[in-house]
């Protein structure tokens, strides 16, 4: 049986927004999906920047590991799951495997996330924070 842990950093730390997209397609033969443990987590090395004119966030390799980007760690995705987030995340964004930390560990857990890809001129200097997300902009979830 498949077994991916995600590392989440924006909108899809909103459960609404993560079940939306993990329920798509979703057959009955699939394992029910539990997202409710989620895990504080912490990825070094990498800045989030929000992409300018929507509401979501990107990350990108920082200058150095003083970057830091927080976000969620999911843990026991199906391979079908890590499709369905392929397919969300889209062309702007690699899956990338990386070294997060949760809270009071040394070593570091390995995890799936998504790296931008596209121009670094369609992000903004600032980081992208939940609080400025939009709710009203994603009314289906």
């Amino acid at each position: 049986m498949d077994n991916f842990t995600c590392f989440f950093y924006g909108t899809l730390t909103f459960p609404q927004i993560l079940k939306q997209v993990l329920n798509q397609e979703r057959k009955n033969t699939e394992p029910p999906i539990n997202i409710e443990e989620q895990i504080p987590a912490t990825l070094k090395g990498y800045k989030r920047r929000k992409v300018i004119g929507v509401d979501y966030p990107a990350i990108l390799k920082g200058d150095d590991l003083k970057d830091e980007t927080k976000g969620i760690l999911i843990r026991g995705l199906s391979s079908q799951d890590i499709i369905r987030l392929d397919n969300f995340e889209g062309f702007q964004y690699e899956r990338k495997k990386v070294k997060v930390y949760i809270e009071n560990k040394e070593t570091p857990t390995e995890a799936i996330t998504y790296v931008w890809i596209d121009s670094p001129d369609l992000l903004d200097e600032k980081d992208w924070v939940s609080e400025d997300f939009e709710w009203s902009k994603f009314s289906d979830f």
